[in-house]
């Protein structure tokens, strides 16, 4: 689909930019965040665009069921499936939108907590000093479709047929939230350089003052 493909370029150049930018500022990271949460939003737009596209499928189907009521009424239940599906990983993003806003919500969204004698350590267990700043695109094409599939499921209208469908929001949504965590931990990296620059300029103050050894 033509949405998904522009979206995928999009995120390939800015893993390319993040890549090629190891020394970016502060500034310029919460710049980046700011961005990525009118992409953020831009999708969501996207996904109510098809929620209503589904929907005046949804009336056509229905206003023409009187000819082939059989073959209509599974129309008809596939629709309403993918309609509650993208509703509910809208109902998602949203959540999630609102959640990385606040930067202690967002390190816990992330998974990223500090632990004794360690640090800050991220969901996969690795210490701040190992975190990557660029975004692992290959992530992208197997997103966590047991956890989505088992929520669809739950709410009763995932079936077999819907598989690619479903596929193709879950790489959208899999795509936006692993940029988002990415940018996320840049900053925190980015803070933590800096906390560590202005110790060492505090450090070297205090060793001027008290002047050589005698």
């Amino acid at each position: 689909m033509n949405l998904n493909i522009s979206f995928m370029g999009w995120v390939g150049k800015f893993s390319e930019e993040m890549a090629a930018e190891d020394d970016v500022g502060l500034s310029t990271l919460r710049s980046q965040l700011s961005e990525m949460h009118i992409t953020w939003r831009q999708e969501m737009e996207r996904r109510q665009s098809q929620v209503d596209v589904l929907q005046a499928k949804l009336m056509e189907v229905k206003a023409s069921i009187e000819g082939s009521e059989e073959v209509a009424k599974k129309e008809l239940d596939v629709l309403w499936r993918r309609v509650q599906t993208t509703a509910t990983l809208m109902m998602y993003l949203k959540s999630k939108a609102r959640i990385m806003a606040v930067p202690h919500l967002a390190h816990t969204s992330c998974g990223i907590k500090r632990l004794d004698g360690v640090g800050l350590v991220d969901k996969n267990g690795l210490p701040l000093s190992r975190w990557s700043k660029s975004v692992d695109l290959s992530s992208f094409d197997r997103p966590d479709e047991e956890m989505w599939i088992s929520l669809c499921d739950k709410r009763g209208f995932f079936d077999e047929q819907d598989g690619a469908y479903i596929g193709e929001i879950l790489n959208s949504v899999q795509m936006v939230t692993d940029v988002m965590e990415t940018l996320v931990k840049r900053v925190i990296m980015a803070e933590s350089e800096t906390a560590t620059e202005k110790e060492k300029v505090t450090i070297g103050q205090e060793e001027i003052k008290e002047g050589p050894p005698n």
